[in-house]
């Protein structure tokens, strides 16, 4: 099959297949190993990425896996709600010889690929009217009315879990058919397991791109010393945007106290932060209020890790399951109780260890994931060319 896929894309999983040199595009995560699983089941896979570093189309490897970078501009890219990029990704798509576009957010590379005219798949990856609500950003209010046009006009319609299909539903008045497809975890390019023995101070971690109500990793630090009252020589360490030294997270900790034990990591290359999630960690602390997946989680678990993550928090609960601790993020009291349980019991940090990576083997496989978009594909053209067929 030949498959385009547009999207934030993080081009790390392709950069050695493409053989050459890449420039930075609009990064997003999951989708360069997907593409890249694609390519190594067999199909012919054509990226179509946006970037601010290039003034004109160009185009990156060739014969069975290619990257089309299309230009982008640095600002103000919303307030004509990215035509020129929209149109830049119609027209690269129009050009590649391509059987299906698998576009994924319902956004500016959603709307491009449907303007294509080629069969487009589009994968729902958040929840746009929660999202919006929790960020409280007239941007993101204004940005995420882009994924009413693209969830009605995509020749079909995917989501991630059954969260965010249930939101398309509810809140977008979607009645369509949605393929749930769940992100997924390409366990071969993991970091070997390699988590501390017991004995050793208990070491937590969150990792989360951005500081806010939304991500609520103050409820981590609220909760922190409360562990180490017990735990005097517990470390945390946090990981991801706005968590760095002098970040917001850093600061706001300070002001308050709470910066004790907290070792402010900040944003690392994803590879380098799985590396130490590996090496370091005990738990996995996600205090996010929504998350229509949560790659981190099932990521953790692939690793061994317990999550201790929020029992209301969107897909949350369907990804981690009984891999973890599901608990009131809002209350740190009860977030502090869930990490010191883990801390302090192996046994049960182990079997909860076991049961997330047993979890993401046998529903969060990327191989499997990767089959099941090429399945809904090959289902998706069929049906259209038989409308088609029939329309003449």
């Amino acid at each position: 099959m030949r498959i385009g896929l547009t999207g934030p894309v993080d081009l790390d999983p392709l950069r050695e297949a493409l053989g050459c040199e890449v420039p930075q595009v609009y990064s997003g995560p999951s989708t360069g190993w997907l593409a890249r699983t694609w390519w190594e089941q067999g199909h012919d896979v054509t990226v179509v990425a946006l970037s601010d570093r290039v003034r004109a189309q160009q185009t990156y490897g060739s014969g069975s896996l290619k990257l089309v970078v299309v230009p982008m501009r640095e600002r103000h890219r919303a307030r004509d709600l990215f035509r020129e990029e929209r149109r830049g990704l119609a027209d690269a798509l129009r050009g590649q010889p391509l059987d299906v576009v698998s576009a994924h957010w319902t956004y500016e590379f959603a709307l491009g690929a449907i303007a294509s005219g080629l069969p487009t798949c589009v994968t729902a990856r958040d929840t746009p009217l929660r999202y919006a609500w929790e960020m409280r950003s007239a941007y993101r209010w204004w940005r995420h009315t882009m994924a009413v046009p693209a969830a009605l006009k995509a020749t079909a319609l995917g989501a991630n879990s059954p969260y965010t299909a249930a939101h398309f539903r509810r809140f977008l008045g979607v009645r369509r058919p949605i393929e749930v497809i769940p992100n997924a975890v390409r366990t071969d390019a993991l970091p070997a397991p390699a988590a501390p023995p017991p004995g050793r101070a208990p070491v937590f971690a969150t990792a989360s791109q951005g500081w806010g109500r939304w991500k609520n990793t103050a409820a981590a630090l609220w909760a922190f010393p409360l562990v180490r009252e017990r735990l005097p020589q517990a470390r945390l360490v946090m990981f991801g945007r706005a968590h760095g030294p002098g970040g917001e997270a850093e600061t706001w900790a300070r002001r308050r106290g709470l910066a004790d034990g907290v070792e402010f990591a900040g944003p690392l290359p994803h590879a380098a932060m799985l590396r130490r999630l590996a090496a370091e960690a005990h738990v996995l602390v996600h205090p996010s209020r929504v998350e229509s997946f949560s790659m981190i989680c099932a990521e953790a678990m692939a690793l061994g890790i317990p999550v201790v993550a929020g029992r209301r928090s969107g897909a949350v609960p369907w990804v981690v399951d009984r891999a973890g601790h599901l608990v009131d993020v809002d209350r740190p009291d009860l977030i502090a109780e869930a990490m010191l349980r883990l801390a302090l019991d192996h046994a049960h940090r182990a079997e909860l260890g076991a049961l997330g990576r047993d979890r993401v083997r046998t529903r969060f496989s990327l191989d499997d994931t990767a089959r099941a978009y090429t399945a809904w594909f090959a289902r998706t053209v069929n049906c259209r060319g038989r409308i088609e067929e029939a329309s003449v």
